[in-house]
């Protein structure tokens, strides 16, 4: 599961070419739980915004920050106010919570703990009494905004946009950059992506969707290379976040309507749009959902996926939309 706290640890520097080829600057470090990379065609020092921008978020949506909205909201401090970072996250969160039929669900965050994910590891299973307990708080319908207010059907009900926050901050990042001026950038934050015009070589960007293994190797395989230009990518998968219990593997994906984690053969899905919080968030619903359901959403919000999936007999096998390897929009 993705967390999300700040913890910048950026270094920035420029490399620079000839006078007809902009310098290109690289921003990287730790932010959010996980690891960032931004580059881009410029040779100013964006870093201290870019600090003050994952601060402002975090601030609004960490649940590792005791003093978030988020986590005010979770411990139902009265007339708890969302700001712009906050509504437009749930918005969208809503949105694509109803186009899925609830496969995405800012509310499933109890049942992810209760399975062993983020914070309490190590425990036991849950009983499918406590996880029909914990169902009952569980639905996108108990939660809304009413004139920048939150408000929650039952105290008990609980929030987290960890499947969706880091694409947003992609975004919030790469229209940081555009607002500068920069229309040549890469802004990756823990595998999720956004990218436009071209790199320091003149050349498309190229993103690597990682092969499906358990393994935490150094230098990942990679299944498949995609050129992004003016779009945005981002891959939810099943392979590496899993617990074991009793010699089982129990996914990291949980289905907010059976409480338990999913068992369908879909390892991985990656997700092609125009802004990368859109990706994020259908990348997670489909990988919920699995493939063929996946495929008709796809096809009805005009998305882009490639789905990677294991076959009964435990042998890789891939599927593409017509156009996830040519939505490059023309030069």
């Amino acid at each position: 599961m993705k967390k999300l706290f700040w913890g910048l640890l950026g270094l920035a520097y420029a490399l620079v070419g000839c006078k007809s080829k902009p310098a290109f600057t690289y921003l990287e470090g730790q932010a959010q739980g996980t690891t960032f990379r931004i580059v881009y065609a410029d040779s100013r020092d964006f870093s201290k915004a870019i600090d003050s921008l994952f601060r402002a978020i975090d601030h609004s949506m960490s649940l590792w920050d005791s003093t978030s909205i988020i986590s005010r909201f979770n411990r139902n401090s009265s007339g708890t106010i969302a700001d712009a970072h906050f509504e437009k996250v749930f918005n969208k969160s809503q949105e694509v919570a109803k186009l899925t039929e609830g496969a995405f669900d800012i509310t499933v965050g109890p049942l992810v703990k209760a399975w062993g994910f983020s914070y309490k590891k190590g425990l036991p299973l849950p009983t499918p009494s406590q996880v029909d307990s914990l169902l009952q708080w569980v639905g996108y319908q108990n939660v809304s905004i009413e004139n920048s207010v939150l408000v929650k059907k039952n105290p008990a009900i609980e929030i987290d946009f960890n499947a969706i926050a880091q694409g947003y901050t992609v975004d919030v990042m790469a229209e940081f950059l555009k607002a500068h001026g920069i229309n040549d950038y890469l802004v990756e934050i823990g595998g999720e992506v956004r990218a436009e015009g071209y790199n320091e070589k003149g050349q498309i960007w190229q993103i690597g969707i990682d092969k499906p293994t358990e393994k935490e190797e150094a230098e990942r395989p990679l299944q498949t290379i995609v050129s992004l230009n003016g779009k945005s990518l981002a891959t939810s998968g099943s392979y590496r976040k899993f617990v074991v219990r009793e010699g089982k593997k129990y996914s990291h994906a949980i289905d907010p309507k059976t409480g338990s984690p999913i068992t369908h053969n879909l390892l991985s899905i990656s997700v092609i749009a125009d802004d990368c919080m859109t990706a994020d968030a259908f990348a997670t619903a489909f990988l919920v959902m699995g493939l063929e359901k996946a495929k008709t959403i796809a096809k009805q919000q005009r998305l882009e996926l490639y789905g990677i999936y294991a076959t009964p007999e435990g042998k890789l096998q891939t599927f593409a939309t017509a156009h996830f390897f040519s939505t490059s929009p023309p030069n």
